[in-house]
């Protein structure tokens, strides 16, 4: 009697991960929001039986933490770890992190307020970035105890920012000038000529075209405060 050989390839299902059910986790909340994370759901978005999650994690918390780093691990670090290395400068390596990490979290503003809170200690890719930055920070002449300082100002300067990019552009805007919004009316007026944006007609509502010049102003203002720290006659 011959026997059945096994066949061949790869399996049609991925092997389930903890990284494999972090990815899946953000689509789903991306989708559906966060209230509709459920062991249930995710466990049918990936095609196995719920049980099969407890394999790899222990509960929703859990699953949160995994969002954390699935989002946090597209954050470059190119800048800072070059920084370490001693082949760019603190401007330079800030500007790289900050602007990523804007990016990243502009397309997924409504995990801000609770990726915001999350402690880092369980979560390694988000971990290893807070390392690698305060690595950074202190090679380039940081006082150790302002490194913190600093990384928390940044990222609370990031997450507003990266709100504001889906903010509506016309937040700002007022339906009549009266003698409480005259001056309000006055800047912003100005405040748009002066960054040269030209909205297409097709443009979406949900995209702020005007977020990116109070973004590279606040970020101007940090770096220079973050290398006075280092220098601080400079």
């Amino acid at each position: 009697m011959k026997s059945e050989k096994r066949t061949a390839g790869r399996p049609v299902q991925p092997v389930l991960s903890r990284e494999l059910i972090g990815a899946e986790a953000l689509e789903l909340v991306t989708a559906r929001g966060l209230e509709h994370l459920t062991m249930t759901k995710l466990a049918k978005r990936l095609k196995v039986a719920a049980s099969a999650l407890y394999n790899h994690v222990t509960n929703k918390a859990d699953i949160v933490l995994l969002i954390q780093d699935a989002l946090v691990s597209r954050v470059s670090l190119d800048g800072m770890q070059q920084l370490i290395d001693q082949q760019t400068t603190l401007e330079a390596a800030l500007k790289d992190w900050a602007s990523s990490y804007r990016a990243v979290f502009a397309e997924y503003p409504s995990l801000i307020p609770t990726i915001a809170v999350t402690p880092v200690s369980e979560a390694p890719k988000t971990l290893h970035m807070y390392n690698t930055v305060s690595q950074a920070l202190a090679s380039a002449g940081l006082p150790d105890s302002e490194v913190i300082n600093v990384i928390v100002a940044f990222e609370s300067f990031l997450f507003g920012s990266a709100l504001d990019v889906d903010a509506p552009s016309t937040i700002f805007d007022t339906a009549e000038v009266t003698e409480d919004s005259e001056w309000l009316e006055r800047v912003v007026t100005a405040s748009k000529e002066e960054s040269h944006v030209d909205l297409p007609a097709a443009a979406s509502p949900a995209r702020n075209q005007y977020a990116d010049p109070p973004f590279y102003f606040g970020l101007d203002a940090l770096i220079r405060h973050t290398k006075s720290l280092i220098d601080p006659e400079g």
